[in-house]
C-alpha cells in the first residue's frame, strides 16, 4: 500500500480582515483534494465463459469438468478435483461455511443477496430530464415524460414512469418507478426518486472552480447481488488469444483509380481548359485538334 502525503496551506482560509472580532479563526469547513489513483494489470485478452451448473435435489449430482480436466491433463497439470475431490469446508473462517467459490451444498440462490436498504446521497439538478415539450408548461406534475418496462433483481415485470410528483419545496421528481400510491415517497421501493430544494445552496468544485449549485438529494433501493448484476460462471482462457483484446477487424475497403476508363474524364480535363492556348498544350498535345 502507498501512502499520500498533502499539506494544505490554511492561510487563505483564516480571517485576516482588519479589526475583524473572528480574526485568526478558520473561515472554512471543507477542504476538497484531487487524488489521481491508477492502476497497472496485464491485459489477459479474451475468455470464453462455461455456463454455470447449479446444484439440484440429486444429492450424487456434480459438475461436469471434462472440459477443463481434459485441457489441464493435456497440458500436464493435474488437480484434485479431477480425481473427483470436492472443495473443503474452512473452519478457520468464522461466520458462514460458505467459504469456497463452489460448496457442494449450495444452491443458486446462495449466491445471491438482496440488500433492500435505502442508498442516498447528493448530486446534481436532474429535472431537466422530466421536461416536456409543452412551451408553456414545461414541468407538467404528474404527467409522464417517459414510460418503460423492465424486469427488476427478481425477474418481475416492472412499469416504470419518469414524472414529476411536486414542484414545491423541495421538487419531488422520479425515474423508472411504479406508478402507485409509494411514488415519491418514503416508500418508494423502485426507480430512482430525486428531492430538489430551491432555497438551499451547497458549494462544490467542478474544475477547479467553486460552484454553488442547489441541493439535490437522491434516493433508491439497493438491489445487492442478483441475476441482473452478477455471473456466474467460469472464465477460461485458451493460450492462443493470449494478449488479444478483441476479434480482429479486416479493413475490405478498396480504392481504384480508374485513370482514363472513367466516364468523366474527359469533361473534368475539359474544365480545367480556359482558351484555345491551353488546349493546345495540354497534356503535351492529349487533344488532337483539326485546323481547317
Amino acid at each position: 500500500m502507498e501512502v499520500l502525503k498533502r499539506k494544505i496551506l490554511i492561510e487563505d482560509s483564516v480571517d485576516r480582515s482588519y479589526n475583524s472580532p473572528t480574526w485568526g479563526e478558520l473561515t472554512a469547513t471543507t477542504f476538497y483534494l484531487k487524488i489521481n489513483l491508477t492502476q497497472n494489470m496485464d491485459d489477459m485478452g479474451l475468455f470464453t465463459d462455461i455456463e454455470y451448473i447449479p446444484k439440484d435435489d440429486n444429492a450424487s449430482s456434480q459438475p461436469d469438468y471434462t472440459l477443463l480436466s481434459d485441457k489441464l491433463a493435456f497440458s500436464g497439470i493435474s488437480f484434485p478435483f479431477m480425481n473427483g475431490a470436492t472443495n473443503p469446508i474452512m473452519p478457520i473462517i468464522s461466520g458462514t461455511s460458505q467459504v469456497t467459490l463452489r460448496p457442494p451444498t449450495s444452491y443458486v440462490s446462495d449466491y445471491y443477496r438482496f440488500g433492500n436498504l435505502p442508498i442516498t446521497g447528493y448530486t446534481d439538478s436532474k429535472i431537466e430530464d422530466v421536461k416536456s415539450y409543452d412551451e408553456n408548461d414545461q414541468f407538467r406534475i404528474g404527467f409522464n415524460t417517459h414510460t418503460e418496462t423492465y424486469l427488476n433483481y427478481n425477474d418481475l415485470s416492472i412499469d416504470g414512469v419518469d414524472r414529476i410528483k411536486t414542484m414545491g419545496e423541495p421538487k419531488i421528481y422520479v425515474f423508472d418507478t411504479v406508478d402507485d400510491s409509494s411514488l415519491g415517497t418514503e416508500n418508494q421501493v423502485y426507480g430512482l426518486q430525486y428531492l430538489e430544494y430551491t432555497g438551499i445552496s451547497r458549494s462544490v468544485v467542478i474544475d477547479n472552480i467553486r460552484t454553488i449549485i442547489p441541493t439535490t438529494k437522491f434516493r433508491f433501493i439497493g438491489e445487492g447481488f442478483n441475476e441482473t448484476n452478477t455471473s456466474l460462471s467460469a472464465l477460461t482462457k485458451e493460450e492462443y488469444l493470449f494478449g488479444i483484446i478483441s476479434k480482429p477487424e479486416v479493413q475490405s475497403d478498396v480504392f481504384i483509380d480508374r485513370g482514363q476508363v472513367t466516364v468523366m474524364d474527359m469533361h473534368l480535363r475539359l474544365s480545367e481548359i480556359k482558351n484555345l492556348g491551353e488546349l493546345e498544350r495540354y497534356g503535351n498535345g492529349y487533344y488532337k485538334l483539326n485546323k481547317q
